[in-house]
């Protein structure tokens, strides 16, 4: 069991220096709740997000990251037709990384 914890730091470990999706994914414990549940929603709101990391992380931070998210590329925002309010965020273009990352993690726990 103590191996696979290695296993997963090492794996962690790797992206650190990476430039590309997985090191923004990576950059913080939030950035990866963040995109958790970005990506288990679909599309989530930003005050969806603030209600569910409101113990966790400030709206400031939230924001921050939303907004490089959307800068780099990862998170896609679109505004609710209805209520100009509401902004939704996806993250469609990360799916191929988070699949293949969650495939390597199935491995060393299998």
């Amino acid at each position: 069991m103590k191996n696979k914890f290695l296993k997963i730091g090492n794996d962690l470990v790797s992206h650190v220096h990476d430039t590309g999706a997985l090191s923004f994914i990576f950059k913080t414990k939030i950035h990866f709740v963040i995109v958790c549940y970005i990506y288990g929603h679909n599309q989530i709101t930003f005050e969806n997000l603030c209600k569910i990391t409101q113990s966790t992380v400030s709206r400031t931070t939230i924001q921050s990251i939303l907004l490089e998210g959307v800068k780099l590329g990862y998170f896609k925002k679109t505004v609710d037709k209805k209520d100009k309010r509401k902004k939704y965020f996806s993250c469609e273009s990360l799916s191929p990384v988070l699949e293949k990352w969650h495939t390597r993690q199935q491995k060393i726990f299998s």
